[in-house]
């Protein structure tokens, strides 16, 4: 379960950079759907950090808003990679090499504040996911990996803001 907390706060906490199609200066509500990609950073924290490097992540995202709901849908699905710290087994293996990945499928709500036709505007994001997990490694000429597959909660805030012509965000979770 330790092993599997730090898996999921690299995957859940991670910076989140993504753009979505939206044509600058129209009205936002007048388009439900928003189609977009995500590429990060996926910062290893705690007992994970001490064995992972800095990676990255890779995603797209379909995201709904209902005329009639003051809250936005939002599905995503991301793959995490990180690479295993050349030095973090070395002690114990030998020359070790590795790298951890997941994949997510995501469903969240998004709940704007401030006014919708501002430039700017916070938000805070919640949902369920399905995240499969999995770790590879390579010592001595032979391979091995585990993977599992688990279900978790994802919370976080993020601003939205138009930038050359798109509906950009920078979130956190």
């Amino acid at each position: 379960m330790h092993r599997f907390f730090g898996r999921f706060v690299i995957g859940a906490s991670a910076l989140l950079i993504a753009a979505t199609a939206h044509a600058q200066g129209t009205n936002p509500s007048g388009r439900p759907f928003k189609l977009g990609g995500q590429l990060g950073a996926s910062v290893p924290m705690g007992d994970f950090g001490d064995g992972a490097d800095l990676g990255f992540h890779l995603g797209g995202l379909i995201e709904y808003k209902p005329a009639s709901l003051p809250v936005s849908l939002r599905g995503e699905l991301t793959y995490h990679r990180n690479g295993l710290k050349d030095d973090a087994f070395d002690d114990v293996f030998g020359d070790v090499d590795g790298n951890f990945s997941q994949i997510d499928f995501v469903g969240n709500a998004l709940v704007p504040f401030g006014n919708a036709a501002s430039t700017a505007r916070p938000y805070v994001i919640g949902g369920l996911g399905l995240y499969r997990l999995k770790a590879s490694m390579e010592f001595e000429g032979e391979e091995d990996s585990e993977s599992e597959t688990k279900f978790g909660l994802n919370f976080g805030a993020g601003l939205t803001f138009n930038l050359s012509g798109f509906e950009t965000f920078v979130e956190t979770r």
